[in-house]
């Protein structure tokens, strides 16, 4: 290998990149569930190369992977739209959700799947198997043929596995607003499960129930043992001898938690979230590893690291920090035949699929997301950061600097910089080698993921800044971001853009309205009418946006008409480009096309891109690059970068 003594000088924004838009999606994977049976880890993953299909695959820790799912087959579940706990697996068995009709399937290694479902009106997620009684037990959506604008209902069912009775669903608990994570007791007499109501999401409030399992296998009357009353319960796992864990955000933190059937008393006490928002049904950073102990793969103190709990009859368990190179914490973590399996970001190589075996420190990359290979020595290696928000508040964030392994910037020039907002809103900046991010510090330019207000990982206090205040805190913060750069020297304060999707999207649509700060925005379906998300979101968000605005369902429609984008188009002056799907049911394209029109009525830079067959999220490949390729020459040409200023 040749080692370059020198990098060639070039402005910032124009250096040679090694990451092209095809890169970005060249074997790339997106992670879904994950699960250890035996010495092998299965998981799920989705692929834009094949139209976005996701994938169950198989692997024993050192052995190359193997496809368990044909073509057109793909494993994805829609309870809540969101999804999430997709398969199970039992040996070699496994059980999942065809996307299409959202039925149960099962295959096994070699085999061709096959159907045990067949329920038009019903949609599946979070399986647990009932062995004793032939069934899984599942949470379940029921929807009305004819009746989109009604809510479906939400309840958790049994389903028969073998017999005449194979694919009779019977209904288990109803009468909640929603339903997770159903774990069947060791011994089948009990289930544990997590239910909530709206208006609150999970993180808002859950309460973690505890029923009796007759010997019909019928479920009885349900005792709440945990959250519930401004508290989340979440991730209820049993041991082996009847005991409960779970965690608990009692403590403005998630914290592991032991019920022994008298009562519940905490195992850890920290100031560090161990838990995460479920978004997806699934999510786990907590196992249990062992008769008497739990592992929670989480950032303690900030550092990326597995938290061993045994001893867990004293009253102070046995306590153990595994500091880890990657970073955890990204709610995929299960145990096989061997150690611990978990999806992490890596600082300096695409994230990946590690199995962690218990005799030994070294982890073993069963997958990556990408297998694009790049040059350690330009890649940007993110730190994070903190600045005075809106209202003076810390606010958090991710910097990544401009990184060339060839080029580097002129003496005295500060680069141009794009301050990403996350989506969600309840969801976090990433950590961690991301391609979107390099994509644009390869080039020259500085990248800041800011942890606005009303991001999670740092408890629900910093959660709760944004409650009545969304689309004001997050532009506060992702402004403030912006004068961070420039004050520390670490961008050209003229040459800073907002890029986000969905919420984030949202975000920057919002930036551009009622700001000066950024010279363009970048908006991937962003949200721009929120009173009709507010009439038309799907139920499981449906009381989500009062919370977020500070609104009741009697009396919301003067603020969200005050807080939405759509209303705001006059106010909006630096060069805007929007991507918009066609299919898209949270964004109809028709507003996009409105905010696009009326800039360029104006005579404001503007471009809008629209995509057949994509919806809220962009899943196909060649969508994924023509965004990159447009997005990048846009804002080149908005900040002018090349040309004289």
């Amino acid at each position: 290998m040749v080692i370059r003594a020198t990098r060639d000088k070039a402005p910032f924004g124009l250096w040679p990149s090694p990451i092209s838009p095809r890169a970005l999606t060249r074997g790339a994977r997106r992670f879904g569930h994950v699960q250890g049976a035996g010495p092998f880890v299965y998981w799920s993953e989705g692929r834009p190369d094949e139209a976005g299909r996701q994938v169950i695959v198989r692997a024993r820790p050192g052995q190359p992977p193997e496809d368990l799912l044909p073509q057109p087959f793909s494993a994805r579940s829609r309870v809540h739209e969101y999804g999430g706990a997709e398969f199970l697996v039992d040996g070699e068995t496994v059980y999942f959700v065809e996307m299409r009709e959202q039925d149960v399937w099962r295959v096994t290694p070699g085999c061709a799947p096959e159907r045990i479902t067949t329920e038009p009106t019903l949609r599946f997620a979070d399986l647990e198997l009932d062995r004793e009684r032939g069934r899984l037990l599942a949470v379940a959506e029921r929807h009305f043929a004819g009746n989109d604008h009604q809510h479906p209902e939400n309840l958790l069912v049994s389903i028969a596995l073998d017999g005449r009775a194979r694919g009779t669903v019977i209904d288990a608990a109803a009468g909640r607003d929603f339903y997770a994570f159903p774990r069947l007791s060791p011994d089948g007499k009990r289930l544990a499960y997590l239910a909530w109501d709206l208006p609150d999401m999970p993180w808002d409030q859950s309460a973690l129930m505890v029923a009796p399992v007759r010997g019909d296998g019928s479920i009885g009357r349900a005792e709440r043992i945990a959250g519930g009353k401004g508290v989340a319960a979440m991730q209820p796992q049993w041991l082996d001898d009847g005991r409960l864990v779970f965690l608990s955000d009692a403590t403005g933190f998630g914290n592991v938690m032991l019920w022994d059937g008298a009562g519940t008393r905490p195992l850890t006490r920290l100031k560090s979230e161990l838990g995460l928002p479920m978004w997806n049904l699934g999510v786990r950073t907590m196992l249990v590893t062992g008769p008497d102990e739990v592992s929670v793969v989480a950032a303690i103190d900030g550092t990326p690291s597995v938290l061993g709990l045994s001893n867990l009859s004293r009253q102070r368990p046995t306590t153990t920090v595994d500091p880890m190179p990657a970073l955890a914490g990204t709610g995929a973590v299960a145990t096989y035949d061997g150690g611990l399996a978990m999806f992490a970001g890596r600082p300096a190589a695409p994230a990946a699929l590690l199995a962690r075996p218990n005799a030994r420190k070294t982890r073993i990359v069963l997958r990556q997301a990408s297998e694009i290979a790049l040059d350690p020595r330009g890649l940007s290696k993110g730190r994070t950061v903190s600045f005075r928000g809106g209202d003076r508040k810390t606010t958090f964030a991710q910097y990544y600097p401009p990184a060339s392994a060839t080029h580097r910037g002129p003496a005295g020039s500060r680069p141009p910089a794009v301050v990403f907002a996350h989506g969600g809103p309840t969801a976090s900046a990433g950590r961690g080698l991301a391609l979107r991010v390099q994509y644009f510090t390869s080039r020259g330019f500085a990248v800041l993921d800011v942890d606005y207000s009303g991001s999670t990982g740092y408890g629900r206090a910093y959660r709760e800044r944004l409650d009545g205040e969304w689309g004001i805190a997050d532009v506060a913060d992702c402004a403030a971001g912006a004068h961070f750069l420039g004050n520390e020297g670490l961008a050209d304060p003229a040459r800073i853009a907002i890029a986000g999707g969905s919420a984030g999207g949202y975000t920057v649509l919002m930036a551009l309205a009622t700001t000066e700060v950024f010279a363009a925005g970048s908006s991937h379906y962003g949200i721009s009418d929120l009173s009709l998300l507010m009439q038309s979101t799907h139920k499981f968000e449906a009381g989500y946006l009062h919370r977020l605005l500070g609104t009741t369902p009697g009396r919301w429609r003067r603020i969200a008409e005050a807080r939405s984008p759509i209303t705001r188009i006059g106010a909006m002056t630096a060069p805007l480009i929007l991507f918009q799907g066609l299919d898209d049911r949270v964004v109809p394209p028709d507003q996009s096309r409105l905010i696009h029109e009326r800039l360029s009525d104006r005579g404001i830079k503007t471009e809008l891109h629209e995509f057949a067959g994509e919806g809220h999220g962009f899943r196909q490949a060649s969508t994924i690059v023509t965004v990159a390729r447009a997005e990048l020459a846009f804002l080149k040409k908005a900040m002018r970068i090349g040309k004289d200023r």
